[in-house]
């Protein structure tokens, strides 16, 4: 099959988040399984175009992107940050533009997050809507965005996403939560959107956990830094603890952004919490495998990849009940929930799991390796991803 996907996002670029990481491992397998890919992105310079080719991948890089990221284009960021409103129809043109000239495509698959599908037509060929997280979900609520001046493009962009999927045939979802969200807040039937959870590429991970990094008082946050990620109860919950007299480390890996550059100067000098800001893959193994307990209690979360991560990892994970991260946390087998936004609660719970008598903490690391491999790897997600899309193609001709 030829199948190309179009996204604002790829794990090479600075914007990447966790579109781009469900991006690049779903491209990795199933070039490995001899398909075609294309994937049309945007550079993350917007006036540059190139386009890159290497066996069956191509990858287009387009300019006129309708944002700005600072360390590559400065001077007059302000004014730049206006490009969601003055480029969002000119870049989606260039999008369709691009899509036309592909030739022999069997299916193609974009996100609804950003809308980039706002001009798309009736092509030969399916297209099938990828749900990530609309521009509209509001983490802290689990709701849809109340309206304020400063999520004017929130709004904007979430119009369009909405649009887009009201005309859609094919959608899929990265989790049961983020489809019955989709489902109640933009009106579409359940029975038309396919969940499919974002696989995770084992061989991008080498881990060599020992007994005794389970029984260190070692906590651990992945992922971007900012208050619906629930950083800032983490660090509350972290506080309550050492106030009782626990002796515990905090590492913070991600992007930081305003709200983490914020929490980072506040904890500036205090030893016991560390900030190592975005790293490598081979790094963040290390981490991951050098602590004992993995935290997320994020206010919503889509899916979670970090999550799957730190539990093939083999650490002792606790992610947040709202969203999909309570589908694939088996509370107490393989890991541990706990409500988001209340940092007693979250304390109370890490307490618990550090007392745990270091047999059951083995059994419950050894659990959660053995849930990712069986349920959410590689092996078997890609192929129901594979399926999908020959199922879909079938549908289309037909």
């Amino acid at each position: 099959m030829h199948i190309v996907f179009v996204s604002r996002e790829y794990h090479d670029s600075k914007r990447g988040g966790g579109i781009a990481t469900y991006l690049y491992d779903l491209i990795t397998l199933i070039l490995e399984e001899g398909h075609q890919v294309t994937l049309i992105t945007a550079s993350d310079d917007t006036r540059e175009e190139s386009v890159e080719k290497k066996g069956n991948f191509t990858k287009i890089n387009l300019s006129g992107g309708d944002f700005v990221i600072p360390q590559v284009e400065s001077g007059f960021v302000t004014i730049k940050k206006f490009r969601i409103f003055f480029r969002f129809f000119s870049y989606r043109l260039k999008i369709l533009k691009e899509v036309l000239k592909l030739k022999n495509v069997d299916i193609l698959e974009v996100s609804e997050f950003g809308a980039e599908s706002a001009f798309f037509r009736k092509f030969n060929f399916p297209v099938v809507y990828r749900l990530h997280t609309s521009s509209l979900l509001d983490r802290s609520t689990g709701g849809v965005f109340k309206f304020k001046p400063g999520l004017i493009p929130n709004f904007f962009t979430g119009y369009f996403e909405k649009r887009s999927l009201a005309h859609a045939e094919f959608i899929t979802s990265c989790s049961m939560s983020l489809k019955e969200w989709t489902s109640k807040y933009f009106e579409i039937p359940e029975s038309k959107i396919q969940v499919l959870y974002n696989p995770i590429n084992l061989n991008n991970w080498h881990f060599d956990r020992t007994e005794e990094s389970l029984n260190t008082h070692k906590i651990l946050y992945v992922g971007t830094v900012s208050y619906e990620k629930g950083v800032g109860d983490l660090i509350e919950a972290c506080r309550v603890l050492l106030k009782k007299g626990f002796n515990l480390t905090l590492t913070i890996a991600g992007k930081l952004g305003n709200y983490g550059l914020r929490l980072q100067k506040e904890l500036e000098g205090e030893t016991w919490c560390e900030f190592l800001g975005h790293i490598g893959k081979k790094e963040l193994a290390n981490v991951y495998e050098s602590h004992s307990l993995a935290v997320f209690p994020s206010h919503w979360e889509a899916m979670g990849l970090v999550a799957l991560e730190a539990m093939y990892s083999g650490a002792l994970v606790i992610g947040s009940r709202e969203g999909g991260m309570s589908e694939i946390i088996e509370e107490g087998k393989s890991g541990f929930l706990v409500k988001p936004k209340d940092p007693l609660a979250l304390a109370d719970r890490i307490e618990e799991v550090l007392k745990l008598p270091i047999e059951t903490k083995l059994q419950i690391s050894k659990n959660a390796v053995d849930q990712v491999v069986n349920s959410f790897s590689d092996k078997k997600i890609v192929p129901e991803f594979l399926a999908y899309y020959q199922e879909v193609t079938k549908i289309y001709r037909n």
